[in-house]
């Protein structure tokens, strides 16, 4: 059996080449190359230790004092959100750009975490938490048990 990428503008491509392409994919870029509007989920690492969880997320670019991180019903939600204004005015010309950057990751908390010894720390673009878990779930090791 052969699988066949279904391409459902197929005949107009070849009419009409990368015409659409270039029209839907590129609608919202400038000059540069660069989107006007950028939103996108940072790559994130969730490691478990013997007594913590630790999350890393990659978010360069972005101050710390951009980014917003609060537990509600059970959730972890890290977000940022930033605006800038670009604003040039010469003789019969004026020209204001805006830009908007945002992000939000959504995590459901175990019930081993104890949501009150979480801490964050964001150095060089990437930004940790550490979870800690509840004392009952953090694992002991084995138990050996006495055969009478």
């Amino acid at each position: 059996m052969t699988l066949v990428k279904f391409k459902p503008f197929a005949p107009s491509q070849y009419v009409f080449g990368d015409l659409f392409e270039e029209l839907f994919n590129n609608f919202l870029k400038d000059e540069t190359g660069i989107t006007s509007v950028r939103s996108a989920k940072p790559a994130v690492n969730i490691l478990e230790e013997q007594d913590r969880y630790v999350l890393e997320l990659a978010v360069p670019g972005i101050k710390k004092e951009d980014i917003d991180i609060k537990i509600e019903d059970k959730q972890l939600i890290i977000s940022s959100s930033k605006e800038t204004k670009d604003e040039e005015t010469k003789e019969n010309f004026i020209r204001m750009e805006y830009n908007f950057e945002s992000f939000k990751r959504v995590f459901s908390l175990p019930d081993t975490v104890n949501s009150n010894e979480i801490n964050a720390e964001y150095t060089d673009g990437i930004l940790k938490l550490n979870l800690k878990k509840k004392e009952e779930a953090v694992k002991k090791g084995p138990v050996t048990i006495e055969i009478k």
